[in-house]
């Protein structure tokens, strides 16, 4: 063994104590790891020709492009059959204040009915952006058991009763200018059912 005293010149460690540094050959690097060794173990081993795999392109194309013709003739049986007035031409010095909204923006309508604008249509939608976006970091259960995920599941599952909720209202009970109505659902109180 040979001492070296230290200095900051780059002769020893630096802190200008004196290093013993070995004579003759140096040990051997260790082997360098490469990316089979990383990997661990697979918990179960199994052979490919074992494994069920469908070949994505004739099998699961087909099925989608059935199920989207399905959904298709749905929708024009259902356009077909259901009628959906119009109102009469727009006249530009009369306007609908407020026009009802499409069943798809009435839950926001409903918002904005009850509470300021900004409230309404930035902040709360804002809110449950970011808290849909939250959802995987609140719930960090790595199950994909529904029975295992009860924090996501009750988290979806009151949004998507609020979304109902406003939604129902809106179409239910709110008439033509907006304004609170039970006759479209319980019926005119002055009007009887044909029996």
């Amino acid at each position: 063994m040979a001492t070296v005293v230290g200095g900051g010149n780059g002769k020893g460690d630096g802190r200008g104590r004196a290093v013993q540094v070995p004579r003759g050959p140096l040990p051997p690097l260790p082997r360098p790891v490469t990316g089979p060794e990383l990997a661990a173990p697979p918990l179960v081993v199994r052979r490919r020709e074992e494994e069920e795999t469908v070949v994505t392109f004739p099998h699961l194309v087909w099925k989608e492009f059935l199920a989207g013709l399905a959904a298709f003739v749905f929708l024009l049986a259902v356009s077909i059959q259901v009628n959906a007035p119009l109102l009469q031409r727009a006249n530009l010095a009369i306007t609908p204040n407020p026009a009802k909204a499409p069943w798809y923006f009435v839950g926001l309508q409903e918002l904005l009915e009850r509470f300021p604008p900004v409230m309404a249509g930035v902040a709360f939608p804002s809110f449950v952006i970011i808290f849909m976006i939250l959802t995987p970091y609140l719930d960090r259960n790595p199950s994909r058991r529904p029975q295992d995920r009860k924090v996501a599941i009750g988290m979806f599952t009151i949004y998507l009763c609020l979304a109902v909720a406003f939604v129902v209202i809106g179409v239910f009970f709110r008439s033509l200018a907006f304004n609170w109505d039970w006759t479209m659902v319980l019926g005119h109180p002055g009007l009887s059912s044909p029996t």
